[in-house]
């Protein structure tokens, strides 16, 4: 499935609807957090839905900022989060399947982190699109 360039006034409502669509998953890693179980997969499942709703927003943005001489530099600063992002999924989910008690720290973290991207995600856009035609 080939991604298309968005225009400006569709973009954000995209981006939100993906943010929309990965915070049952978030709510999920937070109830995890506060009860200090859950299974390796309960964490894989929630950490890879984020991850995956993240993944498409990046995606999107990135094309919408194509010829953009903030394209390359912000796709490095995502990828850079990404990477974060999914070393913590990962240790959390071994945790969980160790019964580590230090899950609850990892798991407020990724949620931390993953809110972090949103806001960046979609502030970014924001800024963009008040930039006008011509200014990226």
């Amino acid at each position: 499935m080939g991604v298309t360039v968005v225009e400006a006034p569709h973009l954000e409502d995209i981006l939100r609807e993906h943010h929309r669509r990965c915070l049952p998953a978030l709510s999920k890693l937070k109830l995890l957090a506060r009860n200090g179980q859950g299974t390796g997969a309960d964490v894989r499942a929630a950490t890879s839905e984020v991850m995956r709703e993240l993944g498409a927003a990046e995606t999107i943005l990135l094309e919408a900022l194509s010829g953009s001489v903030r394209r390359e530099a912000l796709a490095h600063f995502l990828g850079c989060r990404v990477v974060r992002l999914t070393i913590v999924a990962e240790h959390a989910a071994a945790t969980a399947d160790a019964g580590d008690p230090v899950l609850r720290r990892l798991l407020y973290q990724f949620h931390a982190l993953a809110e972090a991207m949103w806001k960046v995600q979609l502030g970014l856009r924001t800024r963009s699109a008040q930039a006008g035609p011509g200014r990226t």
